[in-house]
């Protein structure tokens, strides 16, 4: 992972999806001009806002939970399907730490006779065995470390996809406090209806489904959470 200074947004950390790094699909150019002109509206900023710095901040919050999303099985649309703990760990144990556990063993010194060629001589070039084996059992810990999480976020009741909502909201409400600071982060009596009353109810639920949909929404219960980790109720 990305390392971040203490004085750096703590989701900068996810901009680094390491030995997971794989192709996606393009990104959408996020927050046009005249959305920011729309949630400055919402916010009540006046004409010296730094719209431009407003812009980049909310691209660079985009572009990493959008990411996170189409990595991860969220069920967040144009991503993976969402899974539960249980299914993630069934998934995991029968399709990787399993069949990397047999090929570790099938690989090991004592299982080497099996493989023995003589006295043949084959066409294409020879695995490094023991590059295999340490890549192998790289694997196995990175799963059992994966599989330890997932069990512990069970313990917890916390699913992933409702993590990743309380984290996203968490940036936007920062982002929200910063420039909009003169608008009441009121985060009590969550308004149900589809045009919430809350400045910051409204500016949270625009810049989500500017990323991921109209049908992407903030319960309730993520905002009370965002509430607890922002020291507001």
């Amino acid at each position: 992972m990305l390392k971040t200074s203490p004085d750096q947004p703590y989701y900068l950390k996810y901009s680094d999806l390491g030995w997971l790094d794989r192709p996606l699909p393009p990104a959408p150019e996020f927050f046009p001009q005249k959305t920011i002109d729309r949630l400055c509206r919402i916010g009540g900023a006046d004409d010296e806002s730094d719209r431009p710095r407003l812009a980049d901040e909310l691209r660079t919050i985009a572009d990493i939970y959008w990411v996170a999303a189409m990595s991860s099985p969220l069920g967040v649309r144009g991503g993976a399907e969402a899974l539960t703990p249980n299914a993630r760990k069934r998934k995991i144990k029968g399709s990787i730490l399993h069949p990397a556990e047999k090929l570790i063993e099938a690989l090991s010194d004592e299982s080497l006779p099996v493989l023995s060629e003589w006295p043949d001589e084959l066409p294409s070039p020879p695995p490094n065995r023991h590059a295999l084996v340490e890549e192998l059992t790289k694997l196995s810990n990175r799963t059992r470390d994966l599989l330890e999480v997932l069990d512990d976020r069970k313990r917890k009741g916390s699913a992933v996809s409702q993590e990743f909502k309380i984290d996203f909201a968490n940036a936007l409400a920062g982002v929200f406090e910063r420039y909009f600071p003169h608008a009441q982060p009121s985060r009590g009596g969550y308004d149900r209806t589809p045009n919430p009353s809350s400045e910051y109810q409204a500016f949270l639920t625009a810049c989500a489904q500017e990323v991921f949909g109209d049908d992407f929404k903030f319960s309730g219960n993520i905002l009370d959470e965002v509430a607890k980790l922002r020291g507001n109720r």
